[in-house]
């Protein structure tokens, strides 16, 4: 109905009720007047609008309100009714209430009489819509009431049956199968079912219910009551045998006193804290309300059924103290695995195995996916269907119940991991909620207060901006706020933050979330403090290396370029002895220099990477190798790595150039990835390194040949180590030089 209350004011003084509706729509927010100077314009008010409420003045000059009351009592006899008047007596109110008057309220005094009326307003309307709602409570019993103990079906606009309970279907004598699909006037012949035609055609045609009592016309002799309830697409239909009606009247009082009390155990579950307070309640209302003698509750637990609770007159010697899920022969190990319950009138014909021999038939019903309800008698056919479904009653409530603990206590347990996650986590984090702009903190773990400084206590209810962004970076944070409060989620963005002992670098991940209207989340500061201190001194080494390359290039290779010009010109002039070792210097100066400005430009940090086939990046770097006697053997297998392809091509060059200089030019190169780790190895089967020389071999100048210059091998460390890998020498199967890479 709603909370607001809308209500008629009768009253021929125009300012009267003018007055009276002002003051009354002041009192209470909750009330709407309606003004009406006569009572047949309110009667007409009435017929057309939802009122809650009625107040009419008693001296009104066609029809008092006294003659108003009882014409309203014609049609609305429960409406709330209040006299208010400025010329009541006694006499007035005694008759009034003698005549079902809610209240009657003198229209004198000052301006508390409003708030008065209006106090009375309310509670008239309260009153009335509790017993409304009781009613319709009591309506929706029966109603269920009637869906459990009655037969039933359904038919659509063209007579043909929808649906068919097993009561219906055991009335009409035909299987369910047969009967849904078929025209109902198939089954419902003869002159008996002209009164049941008419019913069914005029409750569709007018759709307002009907209920009649008929001769049966599918059971010849007996007669039936049917409620028929129409909607847009046909009827349904609920029907009884009235045959012995005193006799049923009986046990349907008895069956509706079940239902109210099983509803009432809905209530008190709701109380219940625990599984076993649960399951105790579970066999008190069998035993006490479905009257069940022997019952018992099994919960599955590590796929077996457990006694949980078991009733009072049930022996210690017949029953189970487990049963696998998967156990034959069982009736409550078969519910448990199909889910469905079963009435069986007799297990031992059935073919279970009961616990006790003299237990003959049973009731067994899933309790969800949590376990099995039993009820068990020493009689053939101790239970029915009215049985069962007053007992799947009562156990929807308890499933209902234990999967809310279950799941409370889930959540608890949820909540709990998650607060020790918080606690614990390393990195430092803040959780926090949007008021209006501000991300305002909720909490924040212990290493949040390491990292910045500030104890939890200080910062707790207060903007967290406050306390991080530096001076300068307050238009940056607020765009960051912005995205998070739109929901976007921020992962790895460098930021720089205040901390008690000065800014720090952080990457700054968020995780929003939306709670109805409520902005909040979890803010996660990584700091990255010293990898930007490193990556900054690494680019000043970038730096350095190259202006050594520019010196190199530039001051060294001018003079020697002038050298090698003069010799030359001096070679066409003298014919000396002296000439060719100058020669062979210079061109060893030329190497070394090339080296030197290699080792400078290899030496610098790789920041940026992709993916490469090695496999592509080995067949590149072997062509640019003189290599026409050498063998290259590569593995196909070749992993794709993320490195700078110039660069590691170099690494393979300056490989291939000392496996030829070492093992000569039929040597064979072997490439193929390691296999107890990630990379690569280069391998030859020349003659080797000595085990003392596989650290010295990297160091710059080692060489063992006379034309090389120690470089090489120096040039594809330093490759390795800008891409943050290791180099490491070994011998190969063949006894020759193995070089690893480890990615």
């Amino acid at each position: 109905m709603g909370d607001r209350i809308r209500v008629l004011l009768v009253d021929d003084d125009v300012d009267a009720a003018d007055s009276t509706a002002a003051h009354l729509e002041r009192e209470s927010g909750r009330i709407t007047v309606v003004r009406e100077r006569n009572s047949s314009d309110g009667l007409d008010v009435l017929a057309e609008k939802r009122i809650d409420c009625i107040v009419s003045e008693y001296d009104m000059p066609e029809t008092d309100g006294m003659e108003f009351l009882e014409t309203v009592r014609e049609v609305e006899p429960e409406l709330p009714f209040i006299l208010f008047t400025g010329s009541g007596s006694e006499e007035i109110a005694s008759e009034a209430i003698s005549i079902g008057v809610s209240d009657y309220l003198r229209n004198v005094g000052g301006s508390e009489r409003y708030g008065m009326l209006a106090n009375r307003i309310e509670t008239a309307v309260a009153q009335h819509r509790s017993e409304v709602e009781a009613s319709e409570a009591t309506q929706q019993i029966l109603r269920m009431f009637y869906r459990i103990t009655d037969a039933f079906f359904a038919i659509d606009s063209d007579w043909r049956i929808t649906y068919v309970n097993q009561r219906a279907a055991e009335f009409i004598g035909r299987p369910r199968d047969e009967l849904v699909g078929s025209n109902v006037w198939e089954f419902f012949r003869g002159e008996e079912s002209r009164a049941l035609h008419e019913a069914y055609r005029r409750a569709f045609e007018g759709q307002e219910p009907i209920s009649l009592e008929a001769r049966s016309a599918v059971r010849p002799g007996r007669w039936v009551e049917e409620r028929i309830y129409p909607a847009e697409d046909g009827l349904s239909v609920y029907f009884q045998d009235i045959t012995e009606r005193k006799a049923m009247e009986s046990e349907i009082r008895e069956t509706k006193e079940k239902i109210e009390d099983l509803h009432a155990v809905a209530a008190r579950v709701v109380t219940c804290t625990t599984g076993e307070e649960i399951y105790d309640l579970a066999i008190e209302a069998a035993e006490d309300i479905l009257e069940f003698d022997i019952c018992s509750v099994d919960a599955i637990v590590e796929g077996v059924l457990v006694p949980q609770a078991v009733s009072t007159k049930s022996s210690t010697n017949g029953y189970y103290e487990g049963t696998p899920v998967e156990e034959d022969g069982s009736l409550a190990a078969e519910t448990a695995r199909t889910g469905r319950s079963k009435l069986v009138t007799d297990l031992h014909e059935a073919g279970y195995a009961p616990a006790e021999a003299a237990y003959t038939s049973a009731l067994s019903i899933p309790i969800g996916d949590i376990g099995v309800f039993q009820a068990v008698s020493k009689d053939v056919s101790g239970f029915d269907e009215d049985d069962l479904e007053l007992a799947e009653l009562l156990i929807t409530h308890i499933t209902q119940a234990l999967n809310r603990v279950r799941s409370e206590t889930e959540l608890r347990a949820e909540i709990d991991r998650f607060a020790a996650l918080f606690e614990n986590v390393p990195n430092a984090t803040a959780s926090y909620v949007f008021d209006g702009g501000d991300p305002v903190v909720r909490d924040v773990n212990p290493a949040f207060e390491d990292v910045f400084g500030w104890e939890r206590e200080t910062m707790v209810d207060h903007p967290l901006d406050d306390f991080l962004v530096p001076s300068g970076k307050e238009d940056e944070a607020r765009a960051i706020n912005e995205r998070v409060r739109g929901g976007i989620r921020i992962e790895g963005e460098e930021i720089g933050r205040r901390t008690e002992e000065g800014s720090r670098d952080f990457l700054l991940h968020t995780a929003p979330v939306r709670v109805g209207e409520t902005n909040e989340g979890f803010t996660i500061y990584t700091d990255i403090t010293v990898q930007k201190q490193r990556q900054r001194k690494l680019e000043r080494q970038n730096e350095r290396l190259d202006e050594f390359a520019n010196v190199v290039s530039h001051d060294l290779r001018n003079p020697l370029n002038i050298a090698t010009g003069r010799l030359e010109l001096l070679a066409e002039e003298v014919d000396n002895d002296h000439v060719p070792p100058i020669r062979r210097a210079l061109a060893r100066m030329e190497s070394l220099i090339g080296d030197v400005l290699a080792m400078a430009r290899q030496g610098k940090v790789v920041s940026e990477t992709e993916p490469v086939s090695l496999t592509r990046v080995v067949r590149n770097a072997w062509m640019m190798v003189s290599t026409e006697e050498a063998e290259l053997r590569l593995d196909d297998s070749l992993a794709v790595v993320d490195a700078d392809e110039g660069r590691l091509r170099e690494l393979f060059e300056n490989l291939f150039r000392n496996a030829i200089e070492h093992a000569g030019s039929d040597v064979t190169v072997t490439v193929a990835p390691l296999s107890d780790t990630d990379g690569f190895f280069v391998a030859d089967d020349g003659d080797g390194i000595s085990a003392d020389d596989y650290r010295t071999v990297f160091e710059h100048g080692y060489s063992t040949t006379d034309a090389g210059t120690g470089f090489g091998l120096a040039i594809v460390e330093s490759i390795a180590e800008a891409h943050g890998w290791e180099v490491r020498a070994s011998e190969s199967k063949t006894g020759g030089a193995r070089f690893e890479i480890l990615t």
